[in-house]
């Protein structure tokens, strides 16, 4: 089993939490299956690629802010109830790529830029990656998961065992129309695993 690893740079990324009602938005600490992978699917056309991440813990850098957005209804043009959205900024985060195939290292080019998150209409999202190497990941041993993975793709990542999950839903869209789709069993951050 082999990784291509990314360094991955954005000036504000909002990766909002799903929650019904309520006028906070909270923004997720980690860089999720469902996002990372959609967006890179979504770039380079390609259905096999699969991704997880997570963000660094270095000073300067995923410094958490607010935004308060009020949309506005056009027809009637009045401002709706104001969210307060939490995002943040000047982040640092790793990419890991299984090579699952060879086309897959083929695919995916040194450096490239990817929109991920929400609030792209309002200049959130765009991210850099950067290639750092392609390694054979270290021999598994105990310790904590720091990304959210969909249970069913646990092995593809090197995850031998599960002592202690933390479970939660990722939604995974249909293969032939992306916005539609089903929330399926993952693994979040702070499960204890067996893994690389």
């Amino acid at each position: 089993m082999r990784f291509i690893e990314y360094d991955l740079f954005a000036e504000a990324l909002c990766m909002g939490e799903r929650e019904k009602a309520g006028i906070f938005k909270p923004c997720c600490r980690t860089i999720r299956y469902s996002q990372i992978t959609g967006a890179l699917r979504h770039k380079f056309n390609n259905k096999n690629i699969h991704a997880v991440g997570y963000l660094v813990k270095e000073n300067g850098f995923n410094q958490i802010d607010y935004l308060i957005y009020s949309p506005r209804d056009r027809l009637v043009k009045v401002s709706k109830v104001p969210l307060q959205i939490e995002f943040l900024r000047n982040v640092k985060g790793k990419v890991f790529v299984p090579i699952i195939e060879n086309e897959i290292t083929k695919v995916l080019p040194s450096q490239f830029e990817i929109l991920m998150g929400a609030m792209l209409s309002k200049g959130f999202g765009l991210c850099k990656l950067c290639k750092v190497r392609e390694f054979e990941p270290e021999k598994p041993k105990r310790g904590f998961l720091n990304t959210r993975l969909p249970e069913k793709y646990k092995k593809l990542f090197g995850i031998e065992n599960v002592l202690k999950p933390i479970y939660g839903y990722l939604f995974e869209p249909d293969e032939q129309n992306p916005l539609t789709g089903k929330y399926i069993l993952s693994l979040f951050e702070g499960s204890e695993v067996i893994a690389p």
